[in-house]
């Protein structure tokens, strides 16, 4: 069983050439001159591109993004819980092939955000050490991609207090509904 391109994450010089329909030499002189960043396996001389840059790459260059197939919207959740998030994100981007990550500190949220390069970002107000024009330059810097940041007030554990976790759902919806459309 092979696996399609719009579930890999990882691309070999031949994948990436039958996917931007050039030859394989192309993506390999791309590659080494630096217009297309990937890195090398060790002890090989066998080059992988991350799917983020073949798609800024594709993008780059006007080619149909269409060979990858529906492309996986990642989501960062920090400092919020599964419950308080994943269901609404999950209904509100029905239709779209999504995977949501939780990071619950600065530290965890740094290695997140570099391992998956999400296009979504949602930060508690109640984590410490987190910067929204940090993550954001970094993220654009490291990847090419630039991430939405969103600010999620940290609902109150507290029953009696619905009104604010019905804002925290709003933000969260409002949120993925833009990036979505964008």
């Amino acid at each position: 069983m092979t696996n399609k391109p719009n579930n890999k994450q990882v691309f070999t010089t031949g994948e990436a050439a039958k996917i931007c329909s050039v030859s394989q030499q192309t993506i390999i002189r791309c590659f080494d001159s630096g217009r297309l960043q990937g890195f090398k396996v060790p002890g090989s001389r066998f080059r992988r591109i991350p799917r983020a840059e073949l798609v800024r790459f594709m993008q780059q260059n006007n080619m149909d993004l269409a060979e990858l197939g529906p492309s996986m919207l990642q989501v960062l959740v920090i400092g919020l819980s599964a419950a308080e998030t994943d269901s609404i994100i999950q209904t509100h981007a029905s239709g779209h092939n999504v995977k949501i990550h939780h990071a619950n500190d600065a530290w965890e949220a740094g290695f997140k955000a570099k391992e998956y390069s999400p296009e979504l970002i949602l930060l508690s107000t109640a984590v410490q050490g987190v910067q929204k024009s940090s993550i954001r330059s970094t993220l654009v810097t490291q990847s090419g991609i630039e991430p939405m940041v969103v600010i999620v007030e940290k609902s109150n554990t507290n029953i009696h207090a619905p009104a604010q976790n019905i804002g925290q759902q709003e933000i969260i919806k409002q949120a993925v509904l833009e990036l979505l459309s964008a």
